[in-house]
């Protein structure tokens, strides 16, 4: 078991890489500008202390097999969620480095970068381990997708249809029926992506907990509703709609398919700035604390 630290409120392990040259494996979104530049920077800048096993294409979505203990992932929160799936059961620590235009998981900005690495393999480096759900699509006795994720599985209304009817259970004991164009199942991590945008709660990664949070609900009555992160949420769905999965994975779905989500015992470990925790990144991001200048709102008279 990892020693525990704690910061602004954070929980926070040391990171620990094996000693001599580590291996690190980096990976760069060439549809960022100047993302590529700064990989080349830093394959350079290791040369003398890690083995570095290359730079590839951060949008490629084939498996990672190098097994890196380091990987570096220069883009914005897509190309990190991309870059978790892509480990699957490897636990290296991910460095994200933000070329995006939020970052709450690539957190580091670029000019940071090579001094969050230089720390990290000098064994003064910390990370945020962050709390994966596992995902599985039923459909009768068949299983089609047993997945992890990181941020949300979704499920959306289907093209031909006016409405998504979504009944939720824990449990194994009825909840509701959500009906509108869909639900969002958010981790505590994914608590600051769709789920924020449609009106869910920020919940700190110190949670082990999930949120569930509807999209353009039918009715006012249904709200976002947070759930132990040990529990099993199921959602069926009443008409055809979309499964998609941190973004990337999707799958259509017929009435009568059920998406059970419950704990996985893997963790994602997020190497992160310490001048750049959670809390901060709150404030930074989402501009939270800020007073407004003069002009920014406009009052209809």
């Amino acid at each position: 078991m990892a020693r525990r630290l704690q910061r602004n409120g954070v929980d926070l392990e040391p990171l620990s890489l094996p000693r001599g040259r580590p291996r690190v494996l980096i990976c760069a979104d060439p549809g960022k500008a100047g993302a590529l530049r700064l990989a080349r920077q830093l394959r350079a800048h290791l040369a003398g202390s890690a083995t570095v096993l290359g730079i590839e294409n951060a949008r490629s979505r084939r498996p990672i097999r190098s097994r890196p203990d380091l990987l570096v992932v220069l883009g914005g929160d897509g190309t990190m969620l991309n870059a978790c799936r892509r480990l699957g059961e490897r636990h290296a620590p991910v460095l994200g480095v933000n070329f995006g235009s939020v970052g709450f998981l690539a957190a580091v900005a670029p000019q940071r970068a090579q001094e969050v690495l230089d720390a990290a393999l000098g064994g003064a480096g910390e990370c945020e381990s962050h709390a994966l759900m596992r995902a599985r699509l039923r459909r009768g006795r068949r299983v089609l997708l047993d997945t992890h994720f990181l941020n949300e599985v979704v499920v959306l209304r289907g093209a031909s249809q006016s409405m998504a009817e979504v009944d939720l259970s824990v449990d194994g004991r009825a909840v509701c029926t959500y009906r509108g164009d869909g639900v969002i199942v958010a981790t505590a991590t994914g608590s600051t992506a769709y789920s924020l945008a449609a009106g869910g709660p920020v919940l700190s990664p110190r949670l082990d907990a999930c949120v569930v949070t509807p999209v353009a609900a039918y009715t006012l009555d249904m709200r976002p509703l947070v759930l132990p992160g040990n529990g099993q949420a199921l959602l069926r769905t009443r008409a055809a709609a979309e499964l998609t999965v941190d973004g990337h994975q999707q799958r259509p779905l017929r009435p009568g398919d059920a998406v059970e989500v419950g704990p996985s015992a893997r963790r994602f470990r997020l190497i992160v700035d310490p001048r750049a925790g959670f809390y901060a990144r709150l404030r930074g991001k989402l501009r939270w604390g800020l007073q407004p200048g003069p002009g920014e709102a406009v009052i209809p008279g």
